[in-house]
């Protein structure tokens, strides 16, 4: 789903959005088909996995490869975005704090999750946006909330 989320967005605001995939069909949910279909903008490469980065003084394309033949192809771009998928590393915390069905921890604005004195921060809290900035407000959030808890505050 987040390679199809991502390309959908920057259809928003791309010129021109081009989806490598490594299969011949998304495996994304099929809410982010149609609209992917319908995006003039957005262009599909099937079968094909990026091979290199092409640059001079900057980004200038990338070189993809495919899967099935094996050929190799130019595409002229100014700019890549890498989607491969999330999974969030919470082995360790199963079974002890409370996940919600993909697997992330479950912690509010506050950070604090269903064990009082234990907070969640950056990419495997329940959020809408994974992104280093959030991450970095989470620490933040979580540095506060943790030592008014520990000066019993909470």
């Amino acid at each position: 789903n987040s390679a199809a989320a991502d390309a959908l967005l920057l259809s928003r605001v791309a010129k021109k959005v081009i989806l490598v995939h490594r299969r011949d069909a998304l495996r994304a949910t099929k809410i982010y088909h149609e609209p992917l279909a319908q995006a003039e903008n957005v262009e599909f490469r099937w079968n094909s996995t990026v091979s290199a980065l092409l640059s001079g003084d900057r980004l200038t394309g990338v070189r993809l490869r495919d899967t099935v033949t094996g050929e190799e192809s130019v595409v002229d771009c100014d700019g890549v975005f890498v989607s491969v998928g999330r999974q969030p590393a919470t082995a360790l915390a199963a079974g002890q704090l409370s996940l919600d069905k993909g697997g992330y921890i479950v912690a509010g604005e506050t950070t604090e999750t269903s064990v009082p004195g234990v907070y969640a921060v950056g990419d495997v809290r329940t959020k809408p946006l994974r992104q280093v900035v959030t991450a970095v407000a989470d620490g933040a959030v979580a540095v506060h909330m943790a030592e008014e808890y520990i000066a019993g505050g909470l």
